[in-house]
């Protein structure tokens, strides 16, 4: 039986939104004619070394363009190209800028005027520099939904998902620490595992088609497309009917 939830808090990247766009353009715009390379799968492994060249900035061993280049560089050495400093650095920079014209997935937004209208707290949390993923949530219109002090990036709290640290200061600034909170993430090994330690619920918004990793926390439900993320919010929110 679904549980009710208590508060919902939302991830961003692959979640509000579809991440792969903006990288799919960058690609295209430098590189289509010079590689024939999986970009999807690109796509997914860039997320992982994204994550990794995060933990290093967070603990000052890289600087903010190290980051930028070298997720870049480490993903498609993955595929046996070698990109080098510039070339990473101008296809992070056509990234950026294609992230400019991002779209919230429908769903997305009729999911968090569902969750708001309900009276539910409502919160996001995401890794990453506190700026740009509050620009994004303002560039997809959604900010106005949440507010910004219900939104926590690692960045700003010095930590990163899957760490408790964010989910314990979210838990503050809701003002919710029992009962169902709940967790909506596309990243199994920060979103999901970090919602599950952190004594929350977890549903994996599984749009990639990603293995599961093998590890002890599991989801509480599983989606895989914006529309079946919208009815599992929709199952979660008590209902009003008399």
């Amino acid at each position: 039986m679904t549980t009710r939830a208590s508060a919902l808090v939302f991830d961003i990247d692959d979640t509000l939104y579809d991440l792969a766009g903006p990288y799919r353009a960058a690609y295209s715009e430098l590189f289509a004619g010079r590689w024939d390379l999986p970009v999807d799968e690109l796509f997914l492994m860039s997320r992982v070394h994204s994550d990794e060249a995060l933990d290093l900035l967070m603990a000052g061993k890289i600087s903010a363009e190290d980051h930028k280049a070298l997720r870049a560089q480490w993903t498609f050495a993955d595929w046996g190209v070698e990109l080098s400093r510039e070339e990473a650095l101008a296809f992070q920079a056509a990234y950026a800028q294609a992230q400019e014209r991002i779209e919230p997935y429908p769903e997305a937004v009729e999911a968090l005027r569902v969750v708001r209208e309900a009276g539910i707290p409502l919160g996001v949390i995401s890794n990453g520099d506190g700026a740009h993923q509050r620009h994004k949530l303002a560039l997809l219109g959604l900010d106005a939904f949440v507010g910004e002090k219900n939104v926590v990036v690692s960045g700003e709290c010095g930590a990163n998902k899957p760490s408790p640290v964010p989910f314990r200061e979210m838990e503050r600034r809701l003002g919710v620490s029992e009962g169902d909170i709940w967790y909506v993430g596309d990243t199994y090994e920060t979103d999901i595992i970090g919602a599950k330690q952190a004594g929350w619920k977890a549903l994996w918004v599984d749009v990639r088609g990603r293995e599961v990793p093998d590890v002890p926390e599991r989801p509480d439900m599983v989606v895989h497309n914006p529309a079946e993320m919208l009815q599992a919010i929709e199952s979660l929110i008590p209902s009003t009917k008399k």
